[in-house]
Parts: structure tokens; C-alpha cells; sequence
């Protein structure tokens, strides 16, 4: 499949390039925009003003709210309907009438016109960056394990991206029993310590997540030089290319999201050979992984490499699973000689 070239892919890049920050806030606020004054949230019921716009580093309009955490005008919307990253962006696109400049999820027109805002304060912050987020582990189980080696990924190398099996889920004044398959991926970036709840089984809660887009999965892990290094877009992926292949891998926070043009400089200098492997969603009516993988291979002049429809697997991991490891392992290594 071809991108339409009428169309830009909806990222956060080229969203903000046909709408403003505050008009994306003034599209949801019952009252106009006001900058530098604390006003009552519009996301939630309070009765003493906690809520108020701000001047970001990088010179974007944020939001902070005293309960929810601050973030920029798509997080705005994700919480104040519920939705996801890309569902946030499709909306704004919706609203904004935008429809004709961008690419957007076909199926999300019919699901935001019968969206119902939900009262669950579970539902609201399972996909939001910037809230209060805590875990308790518990012991590895055999199950557990048995999880993860369908994979390729050993106990070892779970305890070296520090994944770990947990049985109750904190954020903010709740508290939530995990599912039987569920675990926290850890990240330490600037001195911020920030998870992501994984539950594999889970219809409604399989993510749950505060990290924020600059953070990298994996990046801790890297040596510091190395001959090749693969892009892709989980640390489920990083860790079985890690231990299938042996190879160095690292992971955005999701396949949309576009890297700094210095970060992507440091690992060039770090690494002879970058490639970037999204997934394959060859049963899709929109190759998503595949259109933003162009998009980040078109931007930083990186090689895109891609698992053949024919395996019927859209990631690593799922190859492993599906073909085993040295079938696996085969794939891979063969897509990545082909440049040379």
C-alpha cells in the first residue's frame, strides 16, 4: 500500500502545523481560552479552582490540572474524552474539518460519533502521559515465564530491562488488583523514575502508562558503541531481537511518535548501521506501522526494514511465537543484509 500523497500522516508535527495549540483547546472549552490564570478544570468536577495554562519549554500552550498531572492540548483531549494518542489527533482532525489534509483511522469516524465519555477514572488515564503511577511486584510464577519464552525472552533479560510481575496497579487514589498476566516496564530518564503497566489479556486496561513521548525504551541497556542498531516499536520487540539474535534494539514510546533530530544524530554516531522495523499490519485497511515507519525512514535517512507478509506476524516478537526462534532469527538477519 502507497501513502496518499494528498494527505499528510496525522502526527503531532503536522497536526500543529494547520492548528494552533489554543485552538485546539478553544475547540473544548465551554469558555474562552485563558492564559496565566488558574480557572476550575475543565476535564473533571472540582470545587476550588486547580486548573491553568501555561507557557511550555519548548514554547507549546500546556495544561496543568492539580489532580490529573500537566501535558500539551492532545493529552488535553485524551483525557478529557477518554481516547487514546491517535484517536486524540483524529478528533482534533474531525473538528477542526481537517479531514481533507490528513491521513486518519477509518474506523475512527463511526467510533467517536457514537462515543459515550466514560465516568471510569480507570478508562480516562489508561493511555495518559504525566499521572501519578505506582505498582506492586510480586514473584516471577512459571506462567509468568512460560509468557515470556513463547517470545524468546529468558528471565535474565527481563530482569535486565527491569520488567517485573506485578499484583496491584496505584494511580492517584486508587487502588486496582492486576490481572493474572501483568507486569511494569520501567524507565529512568533525567531522574525520573516512570512505568508502563502491560496486561497481555486485558480487554480495557492492557496499557496503562506515564512515560511521556521523549522517553526511550531500551536506551538504559544500550552499550555505548556498537556495529548495528535496530528501531522498532516495543520493549517486547527490543527484548526478543536481544535475545534471538543478539542484536542491539531500542523502542520509541509508539510508532507515531518522532524522535528529536539529535537523539537520532547521537545513536548515528553510536552506531555504524541504524534500521527501523515497525510493524507489518498487513491485515489491516491502513498499514499503520508501515506508513509511520517511511515517515521516520524518510525524516532521518534511516533504512526501513519489514517482516514479509507471508509470515503472517506483524512485529519480532510475533514471528518468534508463530515461526520459533531460528526461523525467527533467519528473517531478521536476512532483512538486514539486504542493503549490502
Amino acid at each position: 500500500m502507497t501513502i496518499n500523497l494528498n494527505k499528510k500522516l496525522v502526527t503531532k508535527e503536522t497536526l500543529l502545523s494547520e492548528i494552533t495549540d489554543v485552538e485546539v483547546y478553544q475547540m473544548y472549552l465551554e469558555d474562552n481560552f485563558v492564559f496565566n490564570k488558574t480557572i476550575k478544570s475543565p476535564l473533571r468536577e472540582e470545587e476550588n479552582a486547580s486548573f491553568g495554562f501555561f507557557l511550555g519549554e519548548n514554547g507549546e500552550i500546556c495544561f496543568k490540572d492539580f489532580l490529573l498531572g500537566a501535558g500539551d492540548c492532545i493529552k488535553f483531549v485524551q483525557l478529557k474524552f477518554g481516547l487514546n494518542f491517535f484517536e486524540a489527533m483524529s478528533k482534533i482532525v474531525l473538528d477542526a474539518k481537517l479531514e481533507n489534509r490528513f491521513i486518519i483511522k477509518n474506523t475512527f469516524k463511526t467510533t467517536i460519533n457514537n462515543f459515550i465519555q466514560s465516568e471510569s477514572r480507570e478508562e480516562l488515564i489508561s493511555s495518559i502521559n504525566n499521572f501519578k503511577l505506582r505498582k506492586k511486584k510480586r514473584d516471577f510464577k512459571l506462567y509468568d515465564l512460560s509468557y515470556w519464552n513463547q517470545f524468546g525472552i529468558t528471565h535474565e533479560t527481563l530482569l535486565k530491562y527491569k520488567v517485573e510481575p506485578i499484583s496491584h496497579i496505584f494511580y492517584g487514589d486508587r487502588i486496582v488488583l492486576a490481572e493474572k498476566l501483568a507486569y511494569s516496564f520501567e524507565e529512568n530518564k533525567d531522574g525520573l523514575v516512570t512505568y508502563k503497566i502491560y496486561q497481555p489479556n486485558s480487554e480495557k486496561y492492557k496499557w496503562i502508562n506515564n512515560h511521556n513521548e521523549s522517553v526511550w525504551q531500551g536506551w538504559e541497556q544500550l552499550p555505548y558503541k556498537g556495529e548495528l542498531l535496530i528501531i522498532t516499536k516495543s520493549l517486547k520487540d527490543v527484548m526478543a531481537i536481544k535475545d534471538v539474535c543478539g542484536l542491539n534494539a531500542v523502542s520509541l514510546q509508539a510508532e507515531g511518535v518522532l524522535p528529536k533530530k539529535q537523539v537520532i544524530e547521537e545513536l548515528k554516531r553510536r552506531f555504524e548501521v541504524l534500521y527501523i522495523l515497525y510493524d507489518n499490519d498487513f491485515d489491516k485497511e491502513t498499514n499503520w506501522g508501515r506508513d509511520f515507519g517511511r515517515k521516520l525512514s524518510m525524516e532521518h535517512d534511516i533504512c526501513q526494514i519489514e517482516i514479509d507478509s507471508s509470515y503472517k506476524s506483524k512485529d519480532f516478537s510475533d514471528l518468534v511465537a508463530i515461526h520459533g526462534k531460528e526461523e525467527a532469527r533467519k528473517v531478521l538477519t536476512d532483512l538486514i543484509e539486504l542493503p549490502f
